[in-house]
């Protein structure tokens, strides 16, 4: 091997190693985001393709925060006021249980 396919070996590695590093980088910051967010980190599996992890980045800066209920541990969006799936109210950090219909028997016939 001359002189200058060395370099230009050693160039085209260095400049791969940087280029790995920058795109497993993004993904670890993306991860980080949708976590923060308390969204779910899996849509960065679409980040295996270029164009998916810069969409997936976009959207995931896009997206609001949710907020975890403390009695049922499901996430709602950030500015809700109830539970939707416990009826936890998030404004006074009280959980109502949901009211039972009181049992109706038909009449007998």
């Amino acid at each position: 091997m001359r002189d200058d396919e060395v370099v230009a070996l050693i160039a085209v590695l260095v400049i791969s190693a940087i280029a790995l590093t920058v795109y497993v980088g993004l993904i670890v910051l993306g991860v980080n985001m949708a976590k923060r967010k308390n969204r779910s980190p899996h849509w960065f599996w679409f980040a295996v393709h270029p164009v998916g992890l810069l969409i997936t980045l976009i959207v995931m800066a896009c997206l609001s925060p949710l907020q975890r209920c403390p009695n049922c541990q499901q996430a709602s969006h950030a500015h809700a006021r109830l539970c939707g799936f416990c009826g936890f109210d998030f404004a006074t950090q009280e959980y109502f249980a949901p009211q039972q219909p009181a049992a109706y028997m038909p009449p007998r016939y």
